[in-house]
């Protein structure tokens, strides 16, 4: 019985035969069991649920897909600043720079470097082509330092009042120092050049009330514009200086624009009254008809009359200003923080040193200051008279040391919290010096790439044109400007160095102009003879003493030092240099004309010859080695230089009207009967600027 069961468990084998496996697979059981599922539950929702549409299925999906490009196509923000170049933008966009040079020159750059410099602008259109959206630093977030901003009415009221600050101005030799030196009684005039001021002097003079009034004295010479400018724009009163036996003259009627266009109101001082030949009156009419009404005919503006050499009138004139201050309500905060402005820069035994006038808050001995690109931590301070104080307030200037390099006059001063602060403070604004400079030279040095690329195309494309038998095509030539000459400019103090900045810069024409390498306050250095001597320059000295290695390197090095005192010397001295650099004036004179009646050949033995044009003398004398144009028609076909002139196959030296003779031109050849031969001569005169 068991041995039957276990038969009939295998009795397939034996009934079917045996299988091959492979011939017939057996087909998987329940293999869509779990589709079906699948759909079945589909159903019973589609049931349960709301119908949608294909239409509707079509829609969403076309949003999401819209989503999600528009997610993706946002553009990402890219921080840039000032300047920047070419590597580093393609760095910051993440781009390999070849292909971002190539990239340029699509977008219409030319002859583009890696270290091309690109502006904030270009560089911002530049990143949004590669969907980037370009940010740029915001002038509170840059990490410079900026004054505090206005208080509001209220708050300025409560502040204490300040001294007045009060600036002299007028014509050249109307007496502006005369009246100082009498309110302070020191003698500035005997020192200065000519008696003409030439440094801008700040001076506290107390009055009989207690109350002070600080006057800075603008230098009257016409050539310091700059430094009178800036005294009307740190001013709270200008004093116009009219002496009366001279009325009003060319500066005078300058001083009054500079006064109405920094809105500073003005006082009248008429001086030199003492003389006979003065006349108030005189003043007064001209005064009004240039815009200032005086009091005494109707108007709003004081007219005191002084005399700087007796003392005359000086108290009145302390009085009105004193008034004058009191009614505008000039008002500071002592306890602020520091600010004011550089009057003057010079460089002394005890190093670098600065006049500060103080517009707001107390300096004292300590004190951590940023002016321009350089800064200091106050060592001493010391008023006009060379005493040392310990502390100045709002409204009075002060001579402060310890300058890390040589303030600028006219740069704004500010307080810095400490010496990091200042320390970074003057490195970001040197590097956004440098940045510009940068810029500058980059763009004229692409642009000489540009030209030069240019010419190399020009000449490769004459060259060619050669070779292939056809006619060069000579490209006009571009007017490639002004050549300019170099200076590095050395003086005693920086209102000085500004002044004959100013003077130099305005100088020169459409064919020579001027260039400033660098400028600074002290006497030449051996650096700056090498500078100028590698940039073929000259520098202009300007009242400071040329130590003798350094004349000396000058002369090995053929530098070429204008060394002056007198401002108007310096402009004499640098427009000869720039005559220098002029082509002379060329006046042409004809001295004779020939027709040419025949073109024949000579020999010069063997199988030499010489085409000769036999030409009847019209006018003048024709002699040899002369210069001459040749005409057909009204063209000017040939201009050379007559090498041969023969008469009866005889070398000649000239011929003279109604005469015959053969001429050659040395190397041309293509005269033709009936052209016409103008000899001329050419006189060169020097010109000067």
């Amino acid at each position: 019985m068991e041995s039957e069961r276990r038969r009939s468990r295998f009795a397939f084998d034996e009934a079917g035969g045996v299988k091959n496996r492979y011939e017939e697979p057996q087909r998987r059981q329940g293999g869509n069991k779990g589709r079906n599922r699948r759909i079945q539950r589909d159903e019973e929702e589609d049931e349960d649920g709301p119908q949608v549409s294909k239409q509707e299925r079509k829609r969403l999906r076309a949003e999401a897909k819209k989503a999600a490009q528009i997610a993706k196509n946002e553009p990402t923000p890219i921080s840039l600043p000032e300047y920047i170049s070419v590597a580093n933008l393609a760095g910051a966009l993440r781009l390999k720079v070849e292909d971002f040079v190539q990239k340029l020159e699509e977008l219409g750059f030319e002859d583009v470097q890696n270290d091309h410099i690109l502006n904030a602008e270009h560089a911002g259109l530049i990143a949004q082509e590669y969907n980037f959206e370009p940010i740029f630093q915001s002038q509170e977030d840059d990490g410079d330092l900026y004054p505090a901003p206005p208080l509001e009415p209220e708050a300025y009221a409560e502040l204490p009042a300040r001294p007045p600050v009060v600036t002299i101005m007028g014509h050249v030799d109307h007496g502006k120092t005369t009246i100082l030196d009498y309110m302070r009684s020191t003698s500035v005039a005997a020192t200065e050049f000519g008696g003409i001021t030439q440094h801008i002097g700040a001076f506290s003079v107390p009055l009989a009330n207690g109350k002070k009034i600080t006057f800075l004295d603008t230098p009257g010479h016409s050539a310091f514009e700059t430094m009178r400018a800036r005294g009307a724009n740190v001013t709270d009163i200008v004093v116009l200086v009219v002496a009366a036996d001279d009325s009003v003259m060319p500066q005078t009627v300058e001083a009054i624009k500079h006064a109405q266009a920094a809105n500073v109101p003005m006082i009248v001082a008429i001086n030199k009254i003492d003389k006979a030949q003065a006349d108030i009156d005189a003043v007064k009419l001209d005064l009004g008809r240039h815009g200032i009404e005086i009091e005494d005919f109707g108007g709003d503006i004081q007219a005191v009359c002084v005399s700087g050499k007796t003392g005359q009138g000086i108290p009145d004139l302390e009085e009105a200003i004193s008034t004058l201050s009191e009614m505008l309500d000039h008002r500071a905060d002592p306890a602020a923080a520091v600010e004011g402005w550089v009057l003057e820069g010079a460089t002394k035994k005890s190093g670098r040193v600065a006049t500060v006038l103080v517009r707001s808050g107390t300096l004292r001995q300590g004190t951590l200051l940023v002016a321009g690109t350089t800064w200091t931590r106050v060592r001493t301070l010391r008023n006009e008279a060379g005493a040392v104080v310990k502390e100045v307030g709002p409204g009075m200037a002060v001579e402060i040391d310890g300058w890390r390099d040589q303030p600028i006059a006219g740069d704004e001063v500010l307080q810095a919290e400490d010496e990091q602060h200042a320390s970074s403070v003057t490195e970001l604004r040197s590097e956004k010096v440098d940045r510009e400079q940068m810029a500058r030279d980059m763009e004229a040095i692409n642009e000489a790439r540009r030209a030069e690329a240019e010419r190399r195309e020009a000449e490769e494309a004459a060259a060619k044109a050669i070779k292939n038998g056809e006619e060069a095509v000579v490209a006009e030539k571009k007017e490639a400007g002004p050549e300019v000459v170099s200076f590095i400019i050395k003086g005693d103090v920086s209102g000085s160095v500004e002044a004959v900045i100013d003077s130099v810069s305005a100088l020169g024409n459409a064919e020579v102009s001027t260039r400033i390498l660098r400028h600074g306050v002290g006497a030449p250095s051996e650096f700056d003879i090498s500078h100028a001597a590698d940039a073929k320059g000259h520098i202009i000295n300007f009242n400071t003493t040329i130590p003798n290695h350094v004349a000396k390197l000058a002369e090995e090095k053929g530098v070429r030092i204008l060394d002056s005192n007198i401002i108007y010397r310096v402009v004499e001295n640098v427009k000869d240099v720039l005559s220098e650099k002029l082509p002379p004036k060329v006046t042409q004179k004809v001295t004779g004309e020939v027709e040419i009646a025949a073109v024949f050949e000579i020999s010069l033995g063997g199988k030499k010859k010489l085409k000769v044009a036999g030409s009847k003398v019209r006018n003048g004398i024709v002699d040899r080695g002369t210069k001459a144009r040749v005409l057909r028609g009204e063209t000017v076909v040939h201009d050379g230089v007559i090498e041969s002139l023969k008469n009866q196959k005889k070398d000649v030296e000239h011929m003279r009207k109604d005469t015959e003779c053969g001429i050659g031109f040395e190397g041309w050849e293509d005269f033709k009967v009936g052209d016409r031969i103008q000899c001329y001569e050419e006189k060169f005169e020097k010109r000067n600027l």
